[in-house]
């Protein structure tokens, strides 16, 4: 509440002027009423979930007869490979992922990732044919209360095909939205973050 009256002084100097010639109960009155209606403003939307980590398996896998799941903490040196080849920064110290198989062949990666909208994570999953390029990307939680505009399926399905060397950069390979480019930045630049995991990490053996 502090850092609310500080960032909102002029709010709060107005509301207090125009009470002046009320008394103490009608003051503290409006004050409430002013601050709880900026703290609705304010307070960020529900986080929406839109699918589970099994859900996101059969949506992208629906042919797998099993996935399995592994978690990697990268080396530093993995780190500083990922980062030099997309020129982005490694802001996970770690992935989770799961290789599907079918006939105890790989038919796929599904990558989970993270990257920040306007001011929440987004998260969702990426899959990946067995030559490392994109099959599809799901969302599976967005917390922003702007940019949800980034599930439509028309969006993401710019992302079918491309690789690691693709071109994987808003507005160049893939296409804004207007309204929604923060989360279109992030999402982007996770995408291309994994498809430059892939052969560090991600490529089944």
């Amino acid at each position: 509440i502090k850092n609310i009256l500080r960032k909102n002084r002029g709010l709060f100097l107005q509301v207090s002027i125009c009470a002046v010639k009320m008394n103490s109960a009608r003051i503290q009155l409006c004050l409430l009423l002013t601050l709880g209606l900026y703290l609705c403003w304010a307070t960020p939307a529900e986080a929406r979930k839109y699918l589970s980590r099994q859900q996101a398996e059969k949506v992208c896998f629906p042919n797998a007869e099993k996935i399995e799941w592994k978690s990697h903490r990268y080396s530093m040196e993995e780190i500083k490979v990922i980062h030099r080849n997309s020129k982005l920064k490694v802001i996970d110290p770690g992935i989770w992922y799961g290789v599907a198989l079918k006939d105890n062949k790989v038919i796929g990666v599904l990558a989970f990732d993270r990257s920040i909208g306007k001011h929440e994570f987004i998260d969702y999953v990426i899959a990946l044919t067995p030559e490392g390029k994109v099959k599809q990307v799901e969302i599976l939680e967005y917390r922003e209360s702007w940019g949800y505009e980034v599930r439509r399926e028309g969006w993401r399905k710019q992302f079918a095909g491309k690789s690691a060397s693709s071109k994987l950069n808003l507005n160049d390979g893939i296409h804004n939205i207007s309204g929604a480019t923060l989360s279109c930045r992030g999402i982007t630049e996770g995408v291309k973050r994994v498809c430059h995991t892939w052969n560090v990490v991600l490529r089944p053996a």
